[in-house]
């Protein structure tokens, strides 16, 4: 049997907690972790997936109130927002490389600093998205996204497209990106086949619900809305191009651009400002017939 292999000293702790997981729900560790991930896409989409949510929790509801075994889902929740804050390490791919896959099917994930060298490479850190023409950086196989956060680091301004086969790869992706505030958009299926089983949006938006207004970070949407379609036929144009062979007569060709209701980007990035601001200034509370209890920062 394959030995559990971590290249970060906080992964151990997670695969304790998985262990665990897995023997109190009598599931296998893959199903676990697996559970896992649909909980912590489930708990950033803003009560937009309840019934994914609840389906998943029937397997793990052993216990009483406060003992239950999906409360320990929570738990690990918690501890891995909490680690990937202290390292900014991609520990969910650390955990899934070397206690699940064991490199099945030729699965290796990119090393980081590898990742970060490629990215350098390949990402003009100058360019800056149009109205006519966003600026895309795509990964046609993108593992846990690892690519896709350096390409962010030295661009921020890029929109994020992830594709891979595996849907426990997509949802890490998904969740390494929602937790880092990158907006993109991932799609699992096969690249080279254009067959697409679901795809998210991965951007800070609002939801309104029966219990109030909840912020989440990922949203499942049709593939129709994502950017993916352009993609494959400028690839394939550009190969045309290359071989030098003749360009299809599809006439005019139109595709969709993404239209979702969310957080403008630059709201996003002025929130954590504002925090830290409250944080080290007192609230000033103003009163108004209108608005008795209005709080302002400054």
């Amino acid at each position: 049997m394959a030995k559990e292999h971590f290249f970060y000293a906080e992964t151990p702790k997670l695969f304790k907690k998985l262990e665990a997981l897995s023997r109190r729900s009598g599931v296998s560790r893959g199903q676990a972790f697996e559970d896992w991930l649909t909980a912590m896409v489930c708990a950033l989409a803003a009560e937009t997936k309840e019934e994914e949510y609840l389906a998943m929790a029937e397997r793990h509801k052993r216990g009483k109130a406060g003992e239950r075994v999906i409360d320990l889902i929570s738990e690990m929740f918690g501890r891995l927002v909490y680690a990937m804050s202290e390292t900014d390490a991609d520990l969910l791919g650390d955990l899934f490389e070397g206690a699940l896959t064991y490199g099945e099917h030729g699965q290796f994930l990119t090393p980081e600093t590898l990742a970060s060298f490629m990215a350098r490479l390949s990402v003009d850190a100058d360019a800056r998205p149009t109205a006519d023409a966003p600026l895309l950086v795509n990964d046609a196989c993108c593992g846990t996204g690892r690519m896709l956060l350096e390409a962010a680091k030295i661009n921020p301004h890029v929109e994020l497209v992830g594709q891979d086969i595996d849907p426990r790869c997509v949802k890490i992706t998904a969740i390494n990106l929602g937790l880092r505030s990158r907006y993109g958009w991932v799609t699992c299926g096969n690249t080279l086949t254009d067959k697409t089983q679901f795809a998210y949006r991965v951007g800070s938006f609002y939801h309104e619900t029966q219990n109030g207004v909840r912020r989440g970070v990922i949203r499942e949407v049709p593939i129709e809305q994502t950017p993916v379609t352009l993609i494959s036929h400028d690839v394939r144009d550009e190969s045309r191009d290359v071989l030098g062979g003749q360009e299809e007569a599809t006439g005019s060709r139109s595709v969709s651009r993404p239209r979702i209701v969310e957080v403008p980007r630059w709201l996003a990035r002025l929130e954590p400002a504002l925090y830290r601001a409250a944080a080290d200034e007192p609230i000033k509370e103003e009163a108004s017939e209108d608005r008795p209890h209005q709080r302002t920062l400054f």
